[in-house]
């Protein structure tokens, strides 16, 4: 059957008999096991082009995987094509425009090795493995989201295939709807081929927030972290971890197995100014480490890899709160007196700055008035499953009275009807709108869907 679409493209395709299938079939959460009909591993744009009018002609389902890493799976589908962009890694940079001009399969670590050798830096994530299509179009958290603003608002044209196998360019004077749905719509309206993303100067060294706080005074930090944020520069953005560090011979052993908060972020600014910015960082309680210094940003971009380990079963979910109030806090600590495994990882994402700036109805990404971004993950062996997808669940019933406005970050959660929904807010209507023009037929659905018969 594929012989047709083997004769059109410069990639090639992999059949579940090939060599090369089971590795390129994997992604980054092995909880999902799916098993296409199909793997187009993708060279060019004309590639994808063919994958869809093949797949749709064919009324065969496709995926599409960048990096592959949302917790979802979204990348790959079972009986269908996977389409396969993670070879498509090239980045350029125009330094006169400040623009990084990024292939679909590119990581957020080859954006950041392009852009450094100019100074340059565009918003992204925090684990650097992280693909930046899927990353982007979904929104983008990142340690320059309060300065900058996401991901997502810094995209500032994409080439893309839609539907009907035609390539289009999206940008605030070209198909200005589409332009506007894609910065935080997901994968709902084409596969993107090429992003080109704003660039600022940055680096190579900045100054980055690394203090270590024992748990005991949870309570007391997430207080003062909410405090801080009233009148934070928008130059910091930090994240809070709360993690049981592991028994390994790098640790000393007064840490082995011991519950901490570990706060990680940046100033993007004059280093001189930002000690005395980041300051009340380091004072939320008695430290135990305190690393806060000058690194190079990208060693801060890839400094938490380990925390999103390789080939390993994930279950996670995520919302946005209003304010960490002391009914919010004191539910969600006593919740995790339940940890099942060791492995569990909360963190708090703070929201402020530009990324809240930006009006609601700006782009598709919608939550612009949250102060903190809760996410719950796991990493559990297979045989645990089922315990830790229960209490990931359960955290999440538990907390979602505190939400704001039921909100979750799509990309680090279950792909959900009503999750999607409640995410997009007052946008939701608009983007059905958009993908009834660009996608009627919803061909594009394994993401977080937004169907146009809804």
């Amino acid at each position: 059957m594929f012989d047709l679409l083997k004769a059109e493209i410069n990639g090639y395709l992999l059949l579940p008999e090939d060599k090369e299938y089971n590795d390129r079939r994997k992604v980054w959460n092995t909880f999902i096991d799916k098993y296409p009909a199909a793997i187009l591993v993708c060279k060019t744009t004309s590639d994808v082009a063919a994958a869809v009018r093949f797949a749709k002609d064919k009324g065969i389902p496709v995926s599409v995987r960048g990096g592959g890493h949302h917790v979802a799976g979204t990348g790959v589908c079972d009986q269908g094509i996977m389409i396969d962009l993670s070879d498509m890694r090239k980045v350029s940079v125009d330094t006169e425009h400040r623009i990084a001009i990024v292939e679909p399969g590119a990581t957020l670590g080859d954006v950041d090795a392009e852009t450094q050798k100019y100074g340059l830096a565009t918003p992204t994530g925090t684990v650097s493995e992280t693909g930046v299509a899927g990353l982007a179009l979904c929104g983008g958290l990142g340690y320059l989201r309060g300065k900058y603003g996401i991901t997502s608002d810094n995209i500032a044209a994409v080439r893309i295939v839609t539907a009907d196998g035609a390539e289009i360019q999206a940008n605030e004077q070209e198909n200005p709807d589409l332009y506007w749905a894609i910065r935080g719509g997901g994968g709902n309206f084409g596969v993107i081929t090429s992003f080109e993303f704003k660039l600022y100067p940055l680096g190579p060294e900045v100054l980055a927030v690394d203090v270590m706080y024992d748990y005991k005074d949870a309570k007391q930090i997430l207080q003062k972290a909410q405090a801080f944020l009233r009148y934070a520069p928008d130059e910091v953005s930090f994240n809070m971890m709360a993690v049981q560090l592991p028994a390994t011979p790098g640790l000393p052993e007064n840490l082995h197995n011991k519950r901490v908060i570990i706060i990680a972020g940046l100033y993007a600014g004059d280093k001189a100014d930002g000690e005395k910015a980041v300051q009340p960082l380091r004072e939320l309680a008695s430290p135990i480490v305190d690393q806060t210094g000058i690194v190079l940003f990208k060693e801060l971009q890839r400094k938490f890899d380990l925390m999103a380990p390789k080939d390993v079963p994930v279950y996670g979910t995520s919302l946005f709160v209003k304010e960490l109030t002391d009914d919010t806090i004191d539910t969600l600590l006593s919740k995790l007196e339940q940890i099942p495994r060791p492995s569990v990882l909360v963190q708090f994402w703070a929201c402020h700055g530009q990324m809240n700036r930006v009006p609601s109805d700006a782009s598709a990404f919608a939550v612009r008035d949250a102060s903190f971004l809760l996410l719950f993950d796991v990493d559990f062996p297979l045989e645990e499953a089922q315990l830790c997808k229960d209490w990931i669940e359960s955290v999440y019933q538990t907390m979602l009275p505190y939400s704001l406005r039921k909100s979750s970050y799509l990309n680090t959660v279950r792909a959900d009807t009503q999750i999607t929904k409640d995410s997009y807010a007052d946008n939701f209507k608009r983007l059905i709108e958009i993908k009834k023009k660009y996608d009627p037929t919803n061909f594009f659905r394994h993401n977080h869907n937004i169907d146009p018969q809804v």
